[in-house]
């Protein structure tokens, strides 16, 4: 019996190592044009650094990024994914390998019994031991393509769960710089409701002094509520980003607060391009779609093995209490499919649209990352020309306002004209600081598009 085990262990160990034919069809990437981009940036590839957001040069900012990515509930969820994915993996892989179970059992007591070798009554033994091994020969691969199918989709777990971060990183950079924009706004919103107020206060007084009419003071009326009703609006949006920026870096809207409070001291990092032919390979949301087309191909292959019958083999060691009791016994059998009514025809021809599907699928993923890119590289030059401009307008009306406090002081001009250069400087201000949030907008754009410093693992 030592022979036969020792044959069988050698026969297991040949047969888990030959080769398989496989049915899977060979993968080929989807082909994509990738011309240069619109805008002419630099031939040579910029290096993006992983932790991107800390060129801003706000410690804020840095402190923020670094909770969301352990706190953010969205991302955590998606490692649970991730760990889903490895399990089908290996319930996938223990198909290649050979598979064990043992059974006991004991009996007690006088009982007319057979042998259990020749089945002549010679007594019950007290107890006995039954361990098998049984080995499924993949010879048509289709065990493999499944492994494969499973491996693949574990890597589009990954690489999707990347992509999340990715956004999530976008998201708190400009939810931050957008709640430091709206308290810089708020605060000239309120500096021009006084503005507003004063100059309301001088037309009655010129109304009183007969110089004014009942018109002035109910068109200065109507600016003063708008004025009340924009700052009202602004702290609703205050309000409603700090919400936002707390769900995004884990925390209760009721405990949160940022303490920034202007983007006077955010730095504006320099343009991170990369070609196109190379964004294929630095954006994770595009690898995750590819990675879904190789498991669909993958699934091709197990779809088309299921038509050729499948070989399994093992052995039976049955051991008891009396030696001549025990049994060694081999086994093989062959399952081929005869007649299943069209169902694997109609598994193949599903497998295989949906490879077709994924295939437009990974196109249109591709072209969409090339249109958020173009977008961020015109939303880099014209946000940054755009703010250049409005700069200049707000040192003109500053100008303007220092040049009327100068004539009023030389009584050449009445209050009235102050103030209201007063106010047209405030406005000035608020374009001029909607236009620097734009632009820091416009850089983590182009930081998303172009895959921030991701690289594939």
């Amino acid at each position: 019996m030592k022979m036969r085990i020792s044959k069988f262990i050698f026969l297991m160990a040949l047969l888990f190592t030959a080769t398989a034919c496989s049915l899977t069809p060979d993968y080929q990437r989807p082909e994509v044009s990738t011309p240069a981009w619109k805008e002419g940036v630099s031939s040579e590839n910029t290096a993006i650094a992983a932790d991107w957001w800390e060129e801003f040069g706000s410690s804020e900012l840095n402190a923020l990024m670094q909770q969301a990515l352990a706190q953010n509930n969205d991302l955590q969820a998606s490692l649970q994914r991730i760990e889903q994915a490895r399990a089908g993996l290996q319930i996938a892989g223990a198909s290649l390998l050979p598979s064990a179970s043992a059974t006991a059992s004991y009996m007690n007591g006088p009982q007319q019994a057979f042998n259990i070798t020749d089945r002549r009554n010679k007594g019950v033994p007290e107890f006995t031991g039954d361990a098998g091994i049984s080995y499924e020969l993949d010879l048509f691969g289709a065990n493999r393509a499944s492994t494969d199918a499973a491996r693949e989709t574990l890597l589009s777990t990954q690489y999707a769960h990347d992509a999340l971060e990715l956004i999530i990183m976008g998201d708190v950079a400009q939810t931050y710089f957008n709640v430091l924009n709206l308290k810089e706004r708020h605060r000239i919103a309120q500096e021009n409701l006084q503005s507003t107020e004063d100059l309301l206060k001088a037309v009655k007084a010129r109304f009183q002094a007969g110089a004014r009419t009942a018109l002035d003071i109910a068109q200065q009326e109507t600016m003063l509520s708008n004025a009340k009703a924009e700052v009202a609006a602004l702290e609703q949006q205050l309000a409603l980003a700090q919400n936002a920026l707390a769900v995004l870096v884990g925390e209760p809207p009721q405990s949160f607060s940022v303490s920034g409070s202007a983007l006077d001291h955010v730095s504006i990092p320099a343009m991170a391009a990369v070609q196109p032919s190379d964004l294929l390979e630095r954006r994770p949301d595009i690898q995750s779609m590819e990675a879904r087309l190789m498991a669909a191909n993958a699934d091709i292959g197990a779809a088309r093995a299921a038509f050729f019958p499948s070989v399994n083999i093992g052995t039976n060691l049955l051991l008891a209490a009396n030696p001549s009791a025990s049994a060694l016994s081999l086994a093989s059998s062959i399952v081929a499919p005869i007649f299943q009514g069209g169902r694997l025809e109609g598994n193949v021809n599903r497998v295989t649209a949906r490879q077709k599907e994924l295939a437009e699928n990974y196109q249109q993923t591709v072209l969409v990352a090339f249109r958020e890119a173009e977008d961020a590289l015109t939303k880099v030059k014209t946000t940054k020309k755009r703010e250049d401009a409005l700069r200049q307008a707000e040192r003109k009306a500053r100008e303007a306002y220092d040049l009327a406090k100068q004539q009023y002081s030389l009584s050449v001009v009445d209050f009235q004209r102050v103030l209201e250069s007063q106010r047209l400087m405030l406005e000035s201000k608020d374009r001029h600081a909607r236009a620097r949030f734009e632009t820091l907008s416009a850089r983590i754009d182009l930081f998303k598009a172009m895959g921030g410093g991701w690289n594939r693992k």
